[in-house]
């Protein structure tokens, strides 16, 4: 697939930024590296939203990143088996808008309006027009 058709949004490489959320939870954020645009972000949502397992990963596209949850008792084996889930979805993701835009590129495009008939000879387009818009102005008041 060329690159024109592609995504290529991944996990940042390195660890998760944790920070407590409550007593029993660890919310991690995970920054995106990549290029998205709307076309991948509604993917990202349609994607959360029909597979309820992943529906803990919080997108928040003005940071480019991706926040979940794990228990405060989860080790890092646990954390690293959620962020291994997440780059699957995002490759998941990039496949699926890489498709949308893929048929948006192949629908026909809608045919240009019919162009105007040409200036009778010995006249500008411009001085055609002109005539044709008196012509129109001079029978509404009449």
């Amino acid at each position: 697939m060329d690159k024109e058709k592609s995504y290529d949004v991944a996990i940042e490489p390195g660890g998760a930024e944790g920070q407590k959320a409550g007593p029993l939870f660890q919310r991690y954020t995970i920054r995106l590296v990549g290029r998205f645009d709307r076309r991948w972000v509604d993917c990202y949502l349609k994607l959360t939203g029909e597979r309820p397992a992943l529906a803990r990963f919080r997108l928040d596209p003005p940071t480019s990143s991706v926040s979940f949850t794990c228990r405060a008792t989860d080790g890092p084996e646990e954390v690293a088996s959620v962020r291994k889930r997440l780059e699957e979805m995002i490759a998941l993701v990039n496949e699926s808008a890489a498709a949308v835009l893929a048929t948006e590129i192949e629908r026909p495009q809608p045919s240009a309006p019919p162009e105007s008939k040409p200036p009778e000879p010995g006249k500008s387009k411009i001085a055609s027009v002109a005539e044709g818009l008196l012509s129109r102005f001079s029978r509404r008041s009449s």
